[in-house]
């Protein structure tokens, strides 16, 4: 019988290992340059042809490479950053595994010329399906120039799969921005083919960077923060609270000085953030992290973009209490002369995914009448830092302002006698009443309010499985609910309200609250947004007349806030516009 099993040629090693490592001309790109910088490369200078796949050239001023070794760097798994497995936990350059440059020599035309700079002559070797065609000494400056032409000319079906021209140098510039954000020390420029795209100065400012990369308005609004503690060092900027985009595209994450994707670290920079810009926008951020190498694994997926920490709740503590506390010291009142916010969207709506076995809750255990209960709760992070964000001093933050009257009976108008300021009514008592409710709950814990009247509450058969599934959560809550038959049920108690009226209403509201939304319903999470609704019923309406002294006790109350500049839902609270701003629009 003939065997199924076939040891495969070197070649088709090869071509299959350059899968898994040139995805596309970005993977060709980003490897190239990366072995730029582990070779000390002080200017780096990228050209492109179309979307990469025909032409792109990488020159750099480092090290060079040895002519011996020239022959070496093309061969699968030959690399001069490790020679144990061990050295993986100590690793701090970017490239390791001695696969990109064969990778790409497989299913490309490859040039490489190569000087030191203590030679007087450089060598060039060109390499086409993986094999060696001729190696020879030439005349060129210290440093290296790799060459790839013809991307994928031998394997067509991996053409197909490339996006337009316009797509995939879009993937490239993007790229080499957040490299160049990596390395302010190293000059970038990027042509394509000969327009310049980006030139950075390479000066090691990396402000002066942001500004080139995202433009000068961003870098304006970008703020400093730097935490060092616990054994990692995290430094960067990260914008203000007026400065959000509808996607993750402008955070930017560093660790040793390699760009990375991290889910533990976009969640916990949007933590940070929590509250203070509105929900379903995202910050800007370009965050360096410096840890040991042993504290993180790189090598998890073939482009090494993505990293694993070993303590990542630790991790993740750290980096959302020093966002917050960056994000609080910084005081931000957004000024009506700047531009507005835009492209914000709204919360990401779906379907609640809920148990379909709705006998893990026993229908018995429905019929009972639970005993109001009083526990403490464990807040996050971002709301523990909201208390203490202030030094928990008593200080009120507009101490000068005075109220001058009400707009459309929504808004309060109030001078320090420097700026107009201008604070919605709602948001800020939205505010207040949050903050109270949060000081509440830590002093007393959770606890249950009877009903003077229990209120009937008729679900849907939605409502009612996410009810059976997060029963016991709703109950350690301190919601008392009994059924009444069918989808009837009465509520008996809530927890933290002040004698709201119809509080059926609100707990069915609650209910689709928690449905289309798409988070996970932990009994933080629940809790968190019942306070929410109840500091929204509860606060200060738009279009209610308030008096003058009303107007002047909601600026003191909101000026005692840890956080008096966002509602809950990361709305603004207030707005200013200067003297000066004003004396320009009438042109004094």
């Amino acid at each position: 019988m003939q065997p199924r099993i076939k040891v495969l040629d070197q070649h088709c090693i090869n071509q299959i290992a350059a899968g898994e490592v040139v995805e596309r001309p970005l993977s060709v790109v980003k490897e190239l340059i990366e072995n730029a910088i582990d070779a000390g490369a002080k200017k780096i200078e990228i050209s492109i042809e179309g979307g990469g796949d025909s032409f792109v050239k990488i020159k750099d001023d480092g090290s060079g490479i040895q002519p011996d070794d020239l022959k070496l760097a093309v061969l699968p798994h030959a690399t001069s950053k490790i020679s144990t497995i061990d050295d993986l936990n100590h690793l701090l350059t970017l490239g390791f595994r001695g696969e990109a440059l064969p990778s790409i020599a497989s299913v490309a035309k490859l040039s490489i010329v190569s000087r030191l700079h203590e030679e007087a002559v450089g060598y060039e070797i060109q390499v086409e399906g993986g094999k060696i065609v001729s190696f020879t000494e030439t005349g060129c400056p210290g440093g290296t120039v790799v060459t790839v032409k013809e991307l994928f000319y031998n394997t067509p079906a991996r053409r197909k799969f490339l996006r337009s021209a316009n797509t995939e140098f879009g993937m490239i510039s993007d790229m080499v921005g957040r490299l160049a954000l990596a390395k302010p020390e190293i000059s970038f420029s990027l042509r394509h083919p000969d327009n310049p795209v980006l030139n950075t100065s390479g000066q090691g400012n990396l402000l002066d960077t942001i500004a080139t990369v995202l433009g000068n308005e961003t870098a304006r609004k970008m703020i400093p923060l730097a935490m060092n503690d616990g054994g990692f060092k995290l430094t960067g900027y990260i914008s203000s609270s007026e400065l959000v985009r509808s996607s993750r595209n402008g955070e930017t994450f560093i660790v040793n000085g390699r760009v990375i994707h991290s889910q533990l670290l976009n969640q916990a920079l949007k933590d940070g953030y929590h509250t203070l810009i509105p929900a379903g926008t995202y910050p800007l951020a370009v965050l360096s992290l410096t840890a040991l190498p042993s504290a993180y694994d790189v090598n998890v997926h073939p482009s090494k973009l993505e990293i694993k920490f070993r303590n990542e709740k630790e991790l993740a503590a750290r980096v959302v209490d020093s966002v917050r506390r960056t994000l609080l010291q910084a005081k931000p009142i957004r000024n009506i002369g700047q531009e507005p916010i835009r492209n914000i969207i709204k919360e990401p709506m779906g379907e609640f995914n809920v148990n379909p076995d709705v006998n893990s809750v026993k229908w018995e255990q429905l019929k009972l009448l639970y005993k109001p209960l009083n526990q403490k709760m464990e807040f996050s992070v971002a709301e523990k830092q909201e208390e203490t964000a202030a030094g928990g001093s008593a200080d009120v933050l507009f101490p000068d302002l005075r109220a001058l009257g009400q707009l459309f009976n929504t808004y309060i108008l109030c001078t320090d006698e420097r700026s107009l300021f201008i604070i919605d009514q709602h948001a800020a008592h939205e505010r207040i009443r949050y903050d109270d409710l949060l000081i509440q709950l830590r002093e007393q814990g959770v606890s249950s309010q009877m009903l003077l009247v229990p209120e009937t509450v008729d679900l849907t058969l939605q409502e009612e499985q996410m009810l059976l599934e997060y029963f016991e959560e709703l109950h350690q809550l301190g919601f008392i609910i009994e059924n009444f038959g069918d989808r009837t049920y009465f509520l008996r108690a809530v927890p933290v309200t002040n004698n709201l009226a119809e509080q059926g209403k609100l707990f069915r509201k609650f209910l689709d609250e928690i449905l289309i939304k798409s988070f996970s319903p932990t009994q933080e999470r629940l809790l968190e947004k019942w306070i929410y609704m109840l500091a929204c019923r509860s606060a200060i309406k738009g279009n209610e007349r308030l008096s003058n002294q009303e107007m002047e006790e909601l600026i003191q109350r909101l000026g005692n806030r840890p956080n008096p500049f966002t509602c809950p839902h990361g709305r603004p609270t207030i707005i200013s516009i200067s003297k000066k701003e004003l004396d320009n629009r009438f042109y004094r």
